[in-house]
């Protein structure tokens, strides 16, 4: 017999595990989630209505998809939304100053989920808002694999570890109740499991990284500008005229890969492997171009430290630029 009830102790102690798990320090709590969007909405939202006499919230666009739908309901409810693209802020302390006083949280990205670049703002930022006792939320895509950060009192840190696996890691006066998070139904071991296996394996190597992109030089360009503040954990690289899917799908059949084994090793933006038209350009500033999205590779640690991979996918780019030439 079913009794429909669920435990909500079962989250907390999760929770629990979840700070064990990740070594956190005495005074830091976490909080897990199904996810880096709800965990955003969850945080967010919960604050909001905790600290309901304080109408004003910031955040930066242009960085990541996860405040996509947030913002609706702040203007709904007539919060002063002190929105500003990551391209616009050259003075950290100019903005800060210019949020009003009753601001109660800013929402922001520590990195790109897509390219690995790193915004250099956001730890002056987080230390700015502590100052003015403003809830800083900073969302970390993968940064969190490599760096670790100050956990400040009023800051969370919002970490993806997989696409069902998300952790806030709460600083001191963080105090907001959950919204529903703890009414959902829990499995302690799979969520530690899942935790545990996306941090293993992972690792940053700027000279392989920088190799790679090096000797693909003949035939993509790098997506990124030199010098470029970045999360050295993946290699990009832009074919200007051909399929960035067509090509990956053919370095799969070299490399006797099937699709799913291939997909979690290099992934790309071409809208044929996401079958969407809406997943980058709506959210991504500055807008990448269409070409670029076609044509952008991103490959993980594991096949950059394949033997002649660069040369392997070189001949895959010829193979397919050969397949659609034809002489009449």
């Amino acid at each position: 017999m079913l009794i429909d009830v669920v435990r909500p102790e079962t989250w907390e102690e999760l929770n629990d595990q979840v700070k064990t798990c990740l070594g956190l320090a005495p005074r830091i709590r976490a909080r897990a989630y199904q996810g880096l969007s709800q965990a955003v909405y969850e945080v967010s939202q919960s604050t909001a209505h905790f600290m309901s006499h304080k109408k004003a919230i910031g955040v930066v666009q242009g960085q990541t998809s996860v405040f996509e739908g947030l913002l609706g309901y702040y203007y709904k409810e007539t919060y002063e939304v002190n929105a500003r693209s990551h391209t616009q802020i050259t003075d950290v302390k100019e903005w800060v100053e210019s949020l009003k006083k009753e601001t109660c949280f800013v929402l922001f990205s520590e990195d790109h989920p897509v390219t690995g670049e790193l915004y250099p703002f956001a730890d002056e930022l987080d230390r700015l808002l502590n100052e003015k006792r403003i809830f800083s939320f900073r969302i970390s895509h993968a940064r969190h694999f490599h760096e670790s950060v100050e956990i400040r009192p009023y800051t969370v840190r919002l970490c993806s570890y997989a696409p069902t696996v998300s952790v806030a890691i709460l600083g001191e006066r963080f105090r907001s109740p959950a919204l529903q998070v703890q009414n959902q139904s829990w499995s302690e071991v799979d969520f530690i499991k899942e935790l545990t296996q996306a941090r293993d394996g992972r690792s940053v190597n700027q000279l392989l990284v920088e190799k790679f992109e090096s000797e693909m030089a003949t035939v993509a360009r790098s997506f990124l500008s030199p010098g470029s503040a970045r999360l050295y954990d993946r290699a990009l690289c832009v074919f200007p005229d051909v399929s960035a899917e067509a090509v990956a799908q053919k370095v799969f059949s070299k490399l006797g890969l099937s699709a799913q084994e291939g997909w979690k090793k290099l992934e790309t933006t071409n809208m044929c492997q996401w079958n969407a038209m809406k997943m980058f350009r709506h959210w991504w500033e500055p807008v990448p171009s269409t070409d670029s999205l076609r044509g952008l590779l991103v490959v993980g640690p594991e096949l950059l430290a394949t033997k002649d991979f660069a040369k392997l996918l070189i001949s895959s780019y010829e193979d397919i630029k050969a397949q659609q030439s034809w002489n009449v």
